[in-house]
């Protein structure tokens, strides 16, 4: 029998372990997701800016309209930046 460092029996503890490790890490993952995915979409723009619905929906008219007149003047290109600097 060639020298091993391992014991067959360790080595395969270590593999129920680092398999149960992995379903654990997983069932974590899909809970996490599944919360997220509960939470509105625009939560986090209101609650970083401190914007009401209502008033989300007007910048966002309002980005709409300028981003339609500098198309059709034929400035419109690419957004490239940052929307803190543009704003």
């Amino acid at each position: 029998m060639p020298l091993t460092l391992n014991r067959r029996s360790t080595t395969a503890a270590r593999v129920r372990a680092a398999l149960l490790l992995r379903k654990k890490i997983d069932e974590l993952e899909q809970r996490f997701a599944r919360t997220v995915a509960n939470l509105p979409k625009n939560i986090l723009a209101r609650n970083v800016y401190g914007f009401s619905a209502s008033e989300m929906r007007k910048i966002a008219q309002n980005l709409h309209a300028k981003a339609k007149e500098e198309i059709a003047s034929g400035r419109g290109r690419k957004f490239r930046g940052s929307i803190e600097e543009a704003l």
